[in-house]
């Protein structure tokens, strides 16, 4: 047999609370892992242990800034990229038609800042493929 890759998935996207009516997910690159979208307890804990025993190299959160950074989210994003080599969050783009609020925005640029985790809004497809920008 092969030798099992112990190191995980090289990447993982994640998203976090989407509402269902953004088409997700995006199209991704050979070798990123779709981990779906988290709402519930279950589905959290699920994740977080799989990672805990499989950490990815390079975890991109996708979080959509329409909603206030509150503290659960905060504490999962927190939590996720400690199980990760290297984390990055993805501020999704507004819909067409809606626009961003610029107050929010501020928000979770000031929370990622304080978690001290990159972010971008638009998807880092060279970084997850390569982990270089």
């Amino acid at each position: 047999g092969g030798h099992a890759d112990s190191a995980g998935c090289g990447a993982l996207l994640v998203a976090i609370e989407l509402d269902g009516q953004r088409p997700w997910p995006p199209v991704l690159p050979k070798g990123v892992a779709d981990a779906g979208i988290l709402d519930s307890r279950e589905q959290r804990r699920q994740l977080l242990d799989k990672l805990s025993r499989f950490p990815p190299a390079r975890l991109l959160i996708a979080c959509d800034p329409h909603r206030s950074p509150d503290r659960g989210s905060l504490a999962l994003i927190g939590e996720l990229a400690r199980s990760a080599a290297a984390t990055r969050v993805w501020l999704l783009p507004p819909q067409p038609g809606e626009t961003l609020d610029a107050d929010r925005l501020g928000d979770w640029h000031s929370a990622l800042q304080q978690l001290q985790l990159p972010f971008a809004d638009s998807l880092p497809l060279n970084w997850l493929e390569t982990g270089h920008d």
